[in-house]
């Protein structure tokens, strides 16, 4: 999502030749005009319960509905519907803010936030760090991270209730050639500089929204971040996660021996719930055979989240696919274009998850 950053990690099971590249999500392209309108719903029959039965799981979806071309040209009302058909609970959204809180295009997030009352979808901000600088002292970042919580909580504490403190911080301040596991692994001064603007951040959003819930997140085998944050002393109340399907593929291998990363986080986090903000297949550029990869990876994944209880909310990235990114981001979605961005079509995770 916003201000990820594409960075090369390479795990210990290189030594065996893998390499596994974190996923960038980049800003959007220049918009399209809103007056483009001819699209083909995905069936609008009443979603499919049976794919949650027997747990308390919600799913949910990425989007990008404040800045990416495929997002201006699909009314709110239309992306949320969109949701209702798949059973889905949540939409994460990135949001970026002035220095008063308010965010940079609210004659986006207003239409946004009334289509999703309306729909009953529960709206998950990933507030942008904006004014993060590494360089700064402690005292500083801290007080940064505050003051950017604080507003933008003072504007909009009636509006969410979760709050996503950044997105891919740690791979800011991982050092080279390190799997994320341990504290060793990561650059000390840097992460105490970040982890006080977090610690800022939500102090800010709670000092304004006593009732607010924050999240700090990680990916891969990067939970060591976030056990490092708590021992800072920030205050977050879930263990937010990233997870594909290269990195379900890799983690139960040697040296890693990690069958299932909802029971590792569960025990390393046993006092949180757990929430996979973001997961999805990896589309390989030589495979025929992507689209039911994909189904498959995300079916199977929603079945592990469903048999620990402990996870409670599991959200696909991403809604649309940005065939304007480059090739190994440009499918993350349940969508695909026939014509952009006006004519879509369910790819065939869709159909599944509006039971189809």
């Amino acid at each position: 999502m916003l201000e990820s950053y594409l960075k090369k990690q390479v795990m210990l099971v290189c030594i065996a030749g893998f390499v596994l590249s974190s996923c960038k999500k980049d800003v959007a392209v220049s918009p399209l005009p809103l007056s483009a309108s001819t699209e083909t719903l995905m069936a609008a029959s009443t979603a499919s319960t049976s794919l949650l039965a027997g747990s308390n799981l919600q799913l949910g979806i990425n989007g990008h509905p404040l800045g990416d071309a495929p997002y201006l040209a699909t009314t709110p009302a239309k992306q949320i519907n969109l949701l209702n058909n798949m059973n889905m609970s949540w939409y994460r959204i990135d949001l970026l803010t002035q220095s008063n809180g308010t965010v940079t295009v609210p004659h986006l997030l207003s239409p946004l936030l009334e289509a999703a009352e309306a729909g009953k979808v529960k709206l998950l901000p990933m507030l942008n760090p904006r004014t993060m600088d590494l360089s700064d002292s402690q005292a500083e970042s801290y007080a940064k991270g505050k003051t950017l919580g604080a507003n933008f909580a003072a504007k909009y504490a009636d509006k969410f209730s979760y709050y996503d403190l950044g997105n891919d911080l740690d791979l800011k301040v991982l050092l080279p050639n390190k799997t994320g596991q341990s504290q060793e692994h990561y650059d000390r001064k840097k992460f105490n500089t970040m982890a006080a603007y977090l610690k800022g951040m939500d102090e800010g959003i709670k000092s304004k929204d006593p009732d607010a819930k924050t999240m700090v997140s990680a990916g891969w085998l990067h939970y060591g971040f976030i056990r490092m944050c708590a021992w800072y002393g920030v205050k977050f109340d879930v263990v937010a996660y990233h997870w594909y399907s290269d990195m379900e593929a890799a983690a139960p291998k040697s040296p890693n021996n990690i069958p299932d990363i909802t029971k590792k986080l569960s025990s390393l986090f046993p006092n949180k719930p757990i929430w996979f903000t973001e997961f999805n297949y990896r589309y390989k550029s030589s495979s025929t055979t992507n689209e039911a990869d994909q189904k498959t990876f995300v079916s199977n994944f929603i079945a592990k989240c469903k048999n620990n209880p402990q996870v409670k909310v599991a959200m696909i990235y991403e809604l649309f696919d940005e065939p304007y990114k480059r090739a190994d981001e440009s499918n993350y979605g349940i969508a695909k274009w026939i014509t952009n961005y006006t004519l879509w079509k369910n790819k065939l995770v869709a159909n599944y998850l509006s039971g189809k």
